[in-house]
């Protein structure tokens, strides 16, 4: 008895945790939905509503065919974000080509509004085949969405995948998910040559402000934004997976995305580099003699002028033993000298590391 109650609850568990994935990889989809209820655009006029129904013949004749669809942009463009709550319902058609021809449609209408929709068909894994001249091209929904993401941001896109999701089915299309879920309040868009752009605003990012809220900051509380010190980490690998014996470099890039421009500073008397290594079994792993070395040829001396960029390229495998298999922590601060620490100058350059769900104090790493 006692055995078939457990075999019950593990049924019951099972049951619940694969209802719970298949709730939170809709979470985002369903949260521009609900969005769009609560703020949804005017009525549209005869003339639209004919031209939305001719939109969603011509796409359901388009895909019935297997064939992609995308509407004319002049006239997309016309018609905008009012024909999202006709258009939109579409993502949740049981036809992938539909789906994927729907993500083309809402871009077109309405770069900035539709990325949320975007995003939610992040994880949408459903195939497609499509013939591009004379060849076949194998895509998915998932990476139609990616496309126009990447075509609407403006700069390079780099998804960190967290290192216990690396392998995983799905884990890159998670990841970036999360990004642009996290990232799209700190966004501000922009009109370019190549159409409207999300420009990610840094500044925004690492305040913890909202895109649309920083200048009424900035306005009533100008002291705070003129001087923002940011360190970030990279490896130079651009892979957080290494081998033992293999070489392990990060790069500290610093940055000041303050207004003011900082006065020239008296680098005879420099601050404190502080850094803190955390092995596989969670204990603090002693530095070599070799990092005091590293810290002394160090060639930078905070604050850095504003907008400004300096990288310290550190030798991570001389500074410390990582010859264990499993997952190290390094974390680093930058402590300005006594002398300015009375001033906005003196704050900390403290450590912000996108980890693949959050920001961090930390950059985390591998070694098989």
């Amino acid at each position: 008895m006692l055995k078939s109650r457990l075999a019950l609850l593990t049924v019951v568990l099972l049951s619940c945790c694969a209802l719970s994935c298949r709730r939170s990889s809709q979470d985002y989809l369903e949260q521009a939905f609900s969005e769009l209820s609560k703020n949804p655009p005017p009525p549209v006029d005869q003339e639209a509503q004919e031209t939305i129904q001719r939109i969603i013949s011509d796409l359901r004749r388009n895909t019935s065919q297997r064939k992609l669809y995308a509407a004319e942009q002049t006239e997309a463009a016309k018609l905008g974000y009012r024909a999202f709550p006709a258009i939109s319902p579409l993502l949740r058609d049981p036809d992938p080509w539909v789906r994927a021809s729907t993500i083309a449609v809402l871009f077109q209408l309405d770069r900035k509004r539709s990325t949320p929709f975007l995003v939610g068909m992040l994880l949408d894994m459903a195939k497609i085949q499509y013939r591009d001249d004379d060849v076949f091209v194998d895509t998915t929904v998932s990476r139609q969405a990616a496309g126009y993401l990447a075509a609407g941001f403006h700069g390079a896109l780099s998804f960190i995948t967290p290192l216990d999701e690396i392998g995983q089915p799905q884990a890159e299309e998670r990841a970036q998910q999360r990004w642009w879920a996290y990232h799209l309040p700190y966004c501000d868009w922009r009109d370019t040559v190549y159409g409207t752009q999300c420009w990610l605003n840094y500044q925004a990012v690492y305040s913890h402000i909202p895109a649309d809220d920083l200048a009424k900051q900035q306005k009533s509380d100008p002291d705070k934004f003129k001087y923002v010190p940011v360190v970030w980490a990279q490896g130079t690998q651009f892979s957080r997976i290494t081998s033992k014996g293999q070489p392990m470099h990060l790069i500290l890039t610093f940055q000041n995305f303050g207004t003011e421009m900082p006065p020239v500073t008296d680098h005879s008397k420099p601050g404190t580099h502080v850094f803190r290594m955390v092995g596989p079994d969670g204990r603090e792993i002693p530095a070599t003699p070799k990092l005091s070395e590293i810290v002394k040829n160090a060639v930078i001396a905070p604050p850095v002028y504003t907008w400004n960029a300096y990288g310290w390229d550190i030798d991570l495998g001389s500074a410390y033993d990582i010859s264990r298999s499993g997952r190290y922590q390094i974390y680093y601060s930058y402590l300005p000298p006594i002398f300015q620490r009375i001033s906005r100058y003196g704050q900390a350059f403290e450590l912000q590391c996108w980890n693949g769900r959050k920001y961090v104090n930390y950059y985390d790493f591998l070694v098989n």
